[in-house]
């Protein structure tokens, strides 16, 4: 318990004198008393030190990059990677039309719900398959679930198909989300 004490007294009297007021010798009443308030004036110059060259470019210069022959301006254009042997390209997409038009042909468009032997579907339920829609901008006017019979292997999609039935002028856009046209 003495030993507390001596360590808590020790403590306060160190914390008493580290927040006691600074004692300042110099009068804060003009700063501008001392040639502009605290400013040094700027130091003598070296008459022994010479100024810095500029380093300007003369006519022996080494390009850094060449360009083909033939090509001119800059930046050198890149050139390209060997694909290796096997590469497959992969097909384009056919692009969303920005402005389909409504025909007023109805159209019925299926998508299987998923594929067999694989993970959860990317479309869970009908619902997220028609809010998708409609976020893409294709209004649905029916949409249902079908059982189809497919194949019963891995790789093949499921029996459950969803079912909408948009107009023509959409089906474009519908095709190029992985939808197809029902025959």
């Amino acid at each position: 318990m003495k030993r507390f004490f001596l360590l808590l007294t020790i403590i306060v009297g160190i914390t008493a004198v580290s927040c006691a007021p600074a004692t300042n010798n110099e009068d804060s009443s003009n700063p501008f008393k001392n040639n502009g308030g605290g400013l040094n004036s700027a130091p003598e110059a070296d008459p022994d030190i010479f100024p810095r060259v500029t380093i300007t470019p003369g006519g022996n210069l080494v390009e850094l990059e060449t360009l083909p022959d033939g090509a001119d301006g800059y930046p050198v254009p890149p050139t390209p990677t060997p694909r290796p042997d096997g590469y497959v390209v992969p097909t384009q997409p056919p692009p969303l039309s920005a402005y389909p038009e409504a025909t007023g042909t109805l159209v019925w468009i299926l998508k299987p719900v998923g594929e067999q032997c694989a993970e959860a579907p990317a479309t869970p339920d009908l619902q997220t398959a028609v809010a998708d829609m409609v976020a893409f901008g294709i209004p649905v006017v029916a949409s249902e679930v079908v059982e189809m019979l497919v194949c019963s292997a891995c790789g093949c999609p499921t029996s459950a198909h969803f079912r909408m039935q948009i107009d023509m002028g959409f089906l474009g856009n519908a095709e190029a989300l992985g939808w197809v046209a029902e025959q």
